[in-house]
């Protein structure tokens, strides 16, 4: 008596698995562009909010974003408190209102915004999030 597979089996086992494959293969690569762009919104995010307490206690914070490469970094004082290389890190890349290429949020001693309504677009491959910060410097995910 003898065990194992053909040939003709295993022929037919690969090419079923080429078929799920063909049919899985866009939607976790959309996925993975979505999940991209949501973490680094959500790594500025946590950055703003970061310079913003830090901002209470020594009397105002800023976060700048710039571009060539896409990065943003938060000072309070005049020391950098941390970055967040967003093109190099979660290769994404961020459209500002009214086309700006960089920048500057400013928060005073009670955390509150000094800054018009600022839109951050986060673009990965064809998928799209946004962070909406208001005047008063308050965030909200879009």
């Amino acid at each position: 008596m003898r065990t194992g597979y053909t040939l003709m089996e295993l022929a037919t086992v690969v090419a079923l698995l080429s078929f799920v494959a063909a049919g899985v293969a866009p939607s976790a690569r959309r996925w993975s562009e979505r999940a991209g762009a949501i973490a680094a919104r959500e790594a500025v995010a946590g950055l703003i909010a970061e310079a913003r307490v830090a901002g209470l206690g020594r009397g105002g914070a800023r976060v700048h974003l710039t571009d060539r490469p896409w990065r943003a970094w938060s000072e309070v004082g005049g020391q950098v408190l941390r970055e967040v290389a967003v093109e190099r890190d979660f290769t994404t890349v961020v459209a500002l209102s009214r086309g700006r290429s960089r920048t500057t949020l400013e928060y005073d001693a009670l955390g509150l915004g000094r800054i018009a309504n600022e839109t951050l677009v986060f673009r990965r491959g064809n998928a799209e999030t946004a962070l909406v910060i208001s005047g008063y410097g308050r965030v909200r995910r879009r």
